[in-house]
């Protein structure tokens, strides 16, 4: 039988990874769980017990901050935790993800059309300048530009646009010996096992290229797609940026919008299967909703 990997960068709100735990839980699939080390009072225990007939493997490895390569160094250490196992597909979800679909739905929607890579493109045929500085400069301050000190945020912004100017005014361009064409799109996906080892082989030179770079994690695998053999197995509906992952998320209401019980109906007549965000402190209805109707 294949199996499915599915991976999980998590952070907060255990209301909703509980739900989305038992959503997956199937024998067709084994769970990748990362928990931010910022989380205190992990119990490991009663996360374990949650999942009945899936494996799952929990680490908490990493730091994860906004905008930073620490978010491309998850993913990576959970694909390489799961390609130990190979598996047909490998899905990335956050913590604060539903399904919207039966599990059942989704695993024979992959395997009848197993080959395609599902990875998100918002610009299939170029990437505008503006994006091109996210890895063209140096952004070190990245990782306290949100910081919970108001202090330390103001500061961290103020001198981090300052240095970017410098920095144009200066001409720096780390790309320059770069011949890589730069793609973006959401960081989520399904791709193939195939494309797991391709991008894990290039581990070392992914991080070198989006080290102290800007929401690189958005650039890291589309990049890689595009400049490879992987760009002709991209799902037909490349040029619709999440219809093209089976994600519904929200960028025109939120950054991204968090889902309340008036979208109920608009989330699951949807052709996704996965939505994100949900927030149990904005709304549990939606959230238990989706969850009573695909448990």
């Amino acid at each position: 039988m294949n199996k499915h990997a599915y991976l999980i960068m998590y952070h907060d709100d255990f209301y909703i990874l509980e739900k989305l735990l038992k959503q997956i839980d199937s024998v067709n699939h084994d769970i990748y769980l990362h928990i931010d080390k910022k989380v205190k009072n992990v119990d490991y225990l009663k996360i374990k017990d949650i999942v009945k007939k899936s494996n799952i493997y929990i680490s908490r490895k990493i730091n994860v901050k906004w905008s930073t390569s620490s978010q491309i160094k998850c993913e990576l250490h959970l694909l390489k935790e799961a390609v130990k196992n190979k598996y047909s597909y490998y899905h990335l979800l956050s913590g604060n993800d539903l399904l919207i679909k039966d599990k059942d739905e989704i695993y024979n929607f992959f395997e009848q059309n197993k080959g395609y890579e599902y990875v998100a493109f918002s610009s299939f045929d170029n990437i505008s300048d503006d994006i091109l500085k996210r890895v063209k400069y140096y952004h070190f301050l990245n990782g306290y530009r949100r910081d919970k000190n108001k202090i330390i945020n103001k500061l961290a912004n103020v001198i981090h646009f300052r240095f970017i100017k410098l920095q144009e005014k200066l001409k720096v361009n780390r790309l320059k010996n770069n011949n890589l064409n730069f793609r973006k799109g959401a960081n989520w996906f399904s791709i193939t096992n195939d494309l797991a080892n391709f991008v894990l082989k290039q581990e070392k030179e992914i991080l070198k290229t989006y080290s102290f770079t800007n929401c690189s994690d958005e650039l890291f695998l589309q990049t890689i797609v595009y400049n490879s053999k992987f760009k002709k197995k991209l799902y037909k509906k490349y040029n619709q940026e999440h219809g093209n992952i089976k994600r519904y998320i929200d960028w025109n209401r939120g950054e991204p919008y968090t889902y309340t019980i008036e979208d109920y109906s608009l989330l699951i007549n949807s052709e996704a299967f996965f939505a994100r965000k949900f927030s149990s402190r904005v709304d549990k209805d939606i959230i238990d909703k989706i969850y009573d109707t695909y448990k």
